[in-house]
């Protein structure tokens, strides 16, 4: 898969959105992208039921107040150097269909959290494949990272084929360390190195 990087550098006078510097990742499926404010109505219309059951820290209902909260936090933690959220949009029409994001950065012991979500209308579709490989290539020849680790709970059968297929391997299980909708769920640790740093 070839991967386009690039630099954004578009600042919109009288109210920044997007910040300068935020890379953009591209295939030939999914382009990676910094959030912006006009992207705040559509993201509700993501966040459905059935994409909130797999998550542990996104409300639901969402709302739009939720998705403008979390593009202020986004920026200050990209501004503080510890995080990436990255939208992801469809290149052949620019539509936006979720969210992946590198997490608790860490450049002293050069490791971080992936985590993302894609709209259910957008399942199967081979999205989450691209956008993870695209943030793993990211993460191990730009930031220099030698560990990408997520985290997954037992019961998201999709997400965990999703990461093995992009080479994650299995590292352990946190039992019952979720409760969510009257249930403790056990979570899945996955981890991938960066050989090229051993």
């Amino acid at each position: 898969m070839k991967v386009l990087e690039k630099q954004s550098r578009n600042v919109i006078h009288g109210g920044v959105d997007t910040l300068p510097e935020f890379p953009t990742l591209e295939s030939k499926l999914v382009r990676l992208r910094q959030f912006r404010y006009k992207d705040i109505p559509t993201m509700p219309r993501l966040v459905t039921s059935d994409v909130v059951r797999y998550l542990v820290h996104v409300p639901y209902p969402y709302e739009m107040v939720d998705a403008r909260r979390f593009i202020n936090k986004s920026r200050r933690n990209f501004q503080l150097k510890k995080e990436l959220d990255f939208a992801i949009e469809l290149v052949d029409n620019g539509s936006l269909v979720g969210v992946i994001s590198l997490q608790k950065i860490d450049r002293v012991s050069k490791n971080a959290q992936m985590g993302y979500w894609i709209g259910n209308k957008y399942w199967n579709m081979g999205i989450a494949t691209e956008s993870i490989n695209l943030v793993i290539h990211h993460a191990f020849h730009v930031l220099r990272l030698h560990k990408v680790y997520a985290n997954v709970l037992s019961t998201n059968r999709a997400s965990i084929r999703v990461l093995e297929k992009n080479g994650l391997k299995k590292e352990g299980v946190l039992k019952h360390s979720i409760y969510k909708d009257d249930k403790f769920y056990d979570v899945l640790l996955y981890y991938r190195l960066n050989r090229r740093l051993n």
